[in-house]
């Protein structure tokens, strides 16, 4: 059997994205903010306004360290990809200011780890996630940033951990470039092929199922896993050696 400490540290990912989407809601609720739909309506008056420019701008805020956690993930990309609608030079517009912006950001939060500026963030709370950000890249090096890009606050988090633990620019840059495109193009296809939908997809009706069922998924496979049987080495030595 797993201890709790054990089975916190298989699923502290899955936990603080629960965690991160409820304190966002929360305050959304006592800020009193608009309902989502018109923030979308805004959001829409922008981008019909200032076009790419707006999307950029809210690539860069939504993956910064801190200030992305106001900012429900993959937002950006899947409304401007359903506001572009089938118009498809606006549609690669739309991916590629928005992987760019995603790039700057990223960046930036690595070299807030890199020369310490994260240690101003500390006392908001981001000591635990970074730690265990750390500890994700130290046991799978580079491959984490494939694991979290999924979604641009866990992409901060990595960057900075990364940063933190002076890995090399060239690495962290190449790894970066290819997950930030992959998982773009990901969220790109969903927002195209399912339209407003899409949306609904990155709110709490769908997000707080699919963390859910992230956490039930990874405590089902640790109580799959069979414990390591003690080997058999010492005795069979003793025995050659008798």
């Amino acid at each position: 059997m797993r201890t709790v400490k054990e089975m916190l540290s298989l699923i502290w990912l899955p936990l603080f994205a629960l965690v991160a989407v409820a304190a966002y809601y929360l305050v959304w609720g006592i800020l009193d903010l608009p309902p989502q739909e018109e923030v979308i309506g805004l959001a829409e008056h922008y981008f019909d306004e200032y076009g790419l420019i707006t999307v950029f701008v809210a690539a860069i805020i939504e993956a910064t360290l801190f200030v992305g956690w106001y900012f429900p993930g993959s937002l950006v990309i899947v409304l401007g990809v359903v506001f572009a609608g089938r118009d498809f030079p606006q549609l690669f517009g739309v991916f590629a200011v928005t992987t760019l912006g995603f790039f700057v950001s990223y960046l930036f939060n690595y070299f807030v780890g890199k020369y310490g500026w994260y240690r101003l963030l500390l006392a908001l709370g981001l000591s635990g996630p970074l730690k265990k950000a750390q500890k994700q890249l130290t046991a799978y090096g580079p491959r984490a940033i494939f694991f979290t890009f999924w979604h641009p606050n866990f992409g901060t988090l990595t960057a900075t951990a990364a940063g933190i633990l002076q890995m090399p620019l060239r690495t962290f840059f190449i790894y970066m470039v290819v997950a930030t495109v992959l998982w773009n193009t990901f969220w790109t296809i969903v927002g195209f092929s399912f339209g407003e939908f899409a949306i609904t997809a990155v709110g709490p009706k769908v997000v707080v199922p699919v963390i859910a069922l992230w956490i039930a998924v990874i405590c089902y496979m640790a109580w799959r896993k069979k414990p390591v049987a003690p080997a058999q080495g010492g005795k069979e030595k003793s025995g050659k050696e008798e």
